[in-house]
């Protein structure tokens, strides 16, 4: 969420109860100014409306947002002009997130990317490096393909010209805006590298399936509506909107229908007694 200063500032309120001193996996929100960065985990993590983030004042320091799921996270996010002195080492994030305005020119935040991206891979070359060409719904459906599939070349063009090592970085790509459901299966796939428990998450979500006949099943953080895991058939993007809506409705009006307890009826000993005076008899 936001730094042109070098010093973090204090984090966010986390959205439930934890301990201070828990270990949290660490994920880094890199981009150019206006590249949607702070956009993307204010729709996510804080309910603001997509159509409400074009009100959002640019990030000016690095920030950190608390958030409690199936792993506890720490999100930084940064502004365009951080430095990598400012963040290092580069290596305390398990998975770096850099966003690129898909309607901007691409020659300076490619150059960034590349920046960051090689010096995160010299220091732990397992660290997953995520982009997210952002602000999709800009674009018809064939010249977004077009524009993302140019940005996917030409970062790798430009890593192969620096240096043939880089052929090893792993770089995962997607397609994102805040306007519909892709930002969250981007995020949530970003979510599936850092869960050490998922292999054993699928494996109940299968046994879920073959026992109860279902024919897809996810497994979602109800606030984010991120999907931490699923089963083992592929992912129809169909489906998943359908879910996302549907968790979003359910949110939004389950308020309306909370349960009240309906008091028990009254017992014998509790019914209220009546006593009827006796008539008094008078002498003539």
């Amino acid at each position: 969420m936001a730094s042109s200063s070098s010093t973090p500032t204090p984090t966010s309120p986390r959205n439930g109860a934890a301990a201070p001193d828990i270990q949290r996996t660490k994920i880094l929100l890199l981009g150019q100014r206006r590249s949607g960065k702070t956009s993307i985990i204010q729709v996510l993590f804080n309910d603001v409306q997509p159509k409400q983030t074009f009100y959002l004042e640019p990030t000016t320091r690095i920030t950190k947002l608390i958030y409690d799921t199936v792993i506890p996270l720490e999100l930084w996010d940064c502004p365009g002009t951080v430095s990598l002195d400012a963040l290092s080492p580069l290596s305390q994030f398990s998975s770096i997130i850099f966003v690129i305005d898909i309607q901007d020119s691409y020659q300076q935040p490619i150059a960034r990317l590349l920046e960051f991206f090689t010096a995160a891979f010299s220091e732990n070359p397992d660290t997953p490096l995520e982009v997210f060409v952002h602000k999709a719904e800009a674009f018809t459906e064939d010249y977004k393909i077009e524009n993302f599939r140019h940005i996917h070349q030409r970062v790798n063009d430009e890593l192969d010209e620096i240096s043939p090592e880089y052929e090893q970085m792993a770089l995962n790509f997607h397609l994102t805006s805040v306007y519909d459901h892709s930002i969250h299966e981007a995020f949530s796939k970003v979510l599936h590298r850092l869960i050490d428990s998922l292999p054993y998450l699928e494996h109940l979500l299968n046994v879920f399936v073959a026992n109860s006949q279902s024919s897809k099943t996810f497994l979602f953080d109800v606030k984010s509506r991120l999907y931490v895991a699923t089963d083992a058939s592929p992912v129809d993007t169909g489906t998943h909107n359908l879910c996302c809506d549907f968790i979003k409705t359910l949110t939004a009006f389950g308020p309306l229908y909370k349960y009240v307890p309906i008091p028990p009826a009254p017992t014998c000993t509790d019914a209220p007694q009546i006593r009827l005076r006796q008539p008094t008899a008078h002498a003539p």
